[in-house]
C-alpha cells in the first residue's frame, strides 16, 4: 500500500520548519560570537582603544575542540579578533555559508527524497511533478556549487519566482528577509499542491497569502 500523497508533502513542510529553526539558532549563534568577542576585545584595549593589546600584540580569538581549561589541548583556529567579529557579524560570513547550505538542503532533499514519492503517490513520471520556486532553488543551489556564489545573467533570467532576490554578476547574498521570503514561498507551494491533489479550487488566491502551513488528519 503507498503512503499518502499529503503525507508526504507533511513530511517536507516539517522538514522545512527544521530548517527555518535551525536557521533561526544559528543566527542566534553567530550573534553570541560577536558580541562575546567584542566585550572580550573593548575590555582588553581599554583603555587602548585599537585591535592591539597594551603590548602592542594584536588581539586573537582561538577555538578548540576540547577542554580550553586542559593543559596541551589542540587549538583548531585561531584568527585576529576583527575578523572573528566581522565573520560572526549580521550578514557576515558564517551566515552566508549557513544559508547556502540550507538551500542546498531544502533543494536536495526535495529532488531526492520528496519528488519521488509524490510521483509514486500520483502514479506519474516523475517530470512531471514541478514547482517554479524549487525550480529556482536548483538554479541557485548549482550557482552556489558550479559557479562560485555568482549569479550570471543567464541563470539569473531563468528564474521564474526568486528572481528579485538575487543580482546580476554579484554573490549571492541571503540575508534574514530573503531566507523567510524563501521559507514562506515554500510553504505556499506545499499548499497549492495540497489544493490541486484535492481538487479543491483556489480562485482567491488563499494558497499565495499564506505564511505557514498545518496538516491535521482525522484519526
Amino acid at each position: 500500500m503507498s503512503e499518502a500523497f499529503d503525507d508526504v508533502i507533511k513530511e517536507y513542510i516539517d522538514f522545512i520548519n527544521l530548517q527555518v529553526g535551525a536557521y533561526l539558532d544559528g543566527l542566534s549563534g553567530f550573534s553570541g560570537n560577536q558580541v562575546r568577542v567584542e566585550r572580550q576585545v573593548a575590555r582588553i584595549n581599554r583603555p587602548v582603544g585599537t585591535q592591539k593589546d597594551k603590548n602592542g600584540q594584536m588581539i586573537i580569538v582561538h577555538a578548540s575542540f576540547e577542554d580550553p581549561t586542559r593543559p596541551d589541548i589542540i587549538i583548531h583556529r585561531i584568527v585576529k579578533a576583527v575578523d572573528f567579529i566581522a565573520t560572526n557579524s549580521i550578514g557576515g560570513s558564517n551566515e552566508q555559508q549557513f544559508a547556502q547550505a540550507i538551500i542546498i538542503f531544502l533543494f536536495t532533499y526535495w529532488e531526492d527524497e520528496v519528488r519521488p514519492r509524490l510521483a509514486v503517490c500520483k502514479r506519474m513520471d516523475i517530470n512531471q511533478i514541478k514547482s517554479d520556486v524549487i525550480g529556482d532553488l536548483r538554479i541557485v543551489r548549482n550557482v552556489i556549487l558550479h559557479s562560485k556564489g555568482v549569479i550570471r545573467h543567464d541563470k539569473h533570467s531563468d528564474l521564474k519566482v526568486l528572481k528579485e532576490l538575487f543580482v546580476v554578476n554579484e554573490p549571492i547574498q541571503l540575508s534574514t528577509e530573503k531566507m523567510h521570503r524563501i521559507f514562506v514561498l515554500l510553504k505556499q507551494e506545499c499548499a497549492k499542491m495540497l489544493y490541486e491533489w484535492l481538487g479543491v479550487k483556489d480562485p482567491s488566491g488563499l494558497a499565495s497569502q499564506m505564511v505557514d502551513v498545518a496538516i491535521q488528519k482525522r484519526k
